[in-house]
């Protein structure tokens, strides 16, 4: 990310969300990382919250977290260099102020997920802290 606040998204990324759409929305759901929606893949996200919403249960953290996806976010075009303007109050919420350490695909492929170095460090961490433990249940759950 640049002084102005432009996110430079891998190549091969953002030719595979461009084939998706041209508008994305950039948000957060959790304040700690950015979320790089095609505007499609935004809007069922927001139906799925506001479905969610009917659910006692969820109803308050569904509400809460689309309020926050929308509150933080904007709808963004890459410019011809292949970047994303990441909104100020994003920006400025999360703290970002460094190149971000990972890019990846979300579950789905209709969106992006971008760590901040700080956490992607805190991440693998966090990860190496019980990583035999995790492994280990894992497999008894199934994983190969």
């Amino acid at each position: 990310m640049d002084a102005k606040g432009r996110l430079k998204v891998p190549s091969g990324y953002l030719k595979y969300m461009v084939g998706l759409g041209t508008q994305f929305f950039l948000t957060s759901s959790d304040e700690l990382d950015i979320q790089i929606y095609t505007r499609d893949a935004f809007l069922k996200q927001c139906e799925f919250l506001e479905e969610m919403g009917l659910n006692p249960d969820l109803a308050e953290d569904a509400e809460n977290t689309l309020f926050r996806m929308k509150d933080l976010g904007d709808d963004v075009s890459p410019d011809s260099d292949g970047r994303l303007t990441l909104p100020p109050v994003l920006r400025q919420r999360l703290g970002i102020t460094e190149l971000p350490a990972s890019c990846q695909m979300g579950k789905d492929r209709d969106h992006l997920v971008v760590m901040t170095a700080t956490r992607y460090e805190a991440m693998r961490e966090k990860g190496r802290a019980n990583a035999a433990e995790a492994a280990k249940r894992m497999r008894l759950a199934g994983m190969r």
